[in-house]
């Protein structure tokens, strides 16, 4: 690690000015960050820390994944727009310039920075028990919070019809365009969704009882399934409010994961009426930038159908 002090030192005894640009020091910074991504042990993104602590019952539901092809390739595409320097400014210069009129998750979205990958469209066709050369196709899929699209896309060539939902005006729009309809935030007719996905929502809605509420309504009782993301430990925010939180608050016991796991299948999806078919665990990536490569937080991802 750079320490700023004997950098300095170093480059007055050598004559050299030190580093001043932020250009510069985000150059540094992601050297530093790539060669920590580099000594990553990937695979452990796909396993339980302490399977030990999870229910028995809930451990055989576990189904361990690995790196695909697809996973890999949006890790190499992420790596290669953050060598693309004159991109990076464009989007740095370009995203300072929208935040003083709209979100910066808007902001992103409008410019195409910081795209997300939670599955690939194979690992999506295992979690919903399909083979992967199946040609089946779902009825419906109702993707809530769909950002700017680009993981509603994974999925949507499984579905005669994808419906999306999405707090941002700009990611609505985005959405529309690729042929999606754009539902309202809660109000979803009387549709029985085929498959429902809330993909890293729960932590990041502004009332998350009453989208799972909702959710258990809105999905088709005899085969219908959901996907629900959640990045543990759970840590609730709301972008859109001033004091960033929710107004419903969901309150779970324990440290780590796999306990937070077992609070979550038994105080929360159980009693709203879920039953968990599958538990996994998978790495939530987001495009880099200036600083880093990639983003990588751990989801744990459960598959749900209605009791």
């Amino acid at each position: 690690m750079i320490n700023n002090n004997e950098c300095c030192s170093q480059c007055q005894k050598t004559s050299y000015l030190p580093v001043r640009s932020s250009w510069a020091k985000a150059a540094l910074t992601r050297i530093e960050s790539d060669q920590h991504l580099a000594d990553i042990d990937r695979r452990a993104w796909y396993r339980l820390t302490r399977s030990d602590l999870l229910l028995e019952e809930l451990r055989e539901l576990f189904h361990e994944f690995h790196e695909d092809e697809e996973t890999t390739e949006f890790i190499d595409q992420s790596q290669n727009r953050s060598d693309n320097i004159p991109l990076q400014v464009l989007h740095s210069l370009a995203s300072s310039l929208l935040t003083v009129f709209i979100a910066r998750t808007s902001a992103n979205g409008l410019i195409g920075r910081g795209r997300m990958f939670v599955y690939s469209t194979n690992q999506f066709k295992t979690l919903l028990g399909l083979d992967n050369n199946s040609q089946f196709k779902f009825k419906s899929l109702l993707d809530i919070g769909a950002g700017d699209g680009s993981v509603t896309r994974r999925m949507a060539s499984l579905f005669e019809k994808v419906y999306a939902t999405e707090m941002s005006k700009v990611m609505q729009w985005s959405l529309s365009t690729c042929g999606y309809e754009v539902l309202d935030i809660d109000q979803w007719g009387d549709i029985k969704f085929d498959v429902i996905t809330c993909l890293n929502v729960l932590d990041r809605c502004e009332k998350p009882l009453s989208l799972l509420k909702n959710i258990r309504e809105h999905t088709n009782p005899n085969h219908g399934r959901v996907i629900m993301s959640l990045v543990l430990p759970f840590k609730p925010y709301f972008e859109y409010s001033k004091d960033h939180l929710p107004d419903e608050s969901i309150h779970i016991e324990g440290r780590l994961p796999e306990e937070q796991i077992n609070e979550i299948v038994s105080n929360i999806f159980q009693p709203l009426g879920f039953r968990v078919k599958k538990i996994t665990r998978l790495p939530y990536l987001c495009e880099g930038d200036m600083e880093r490569s990639y983003y990588f937080l751990s989801d744990y991802i459960f598959v749900l159908e209605i009791n």
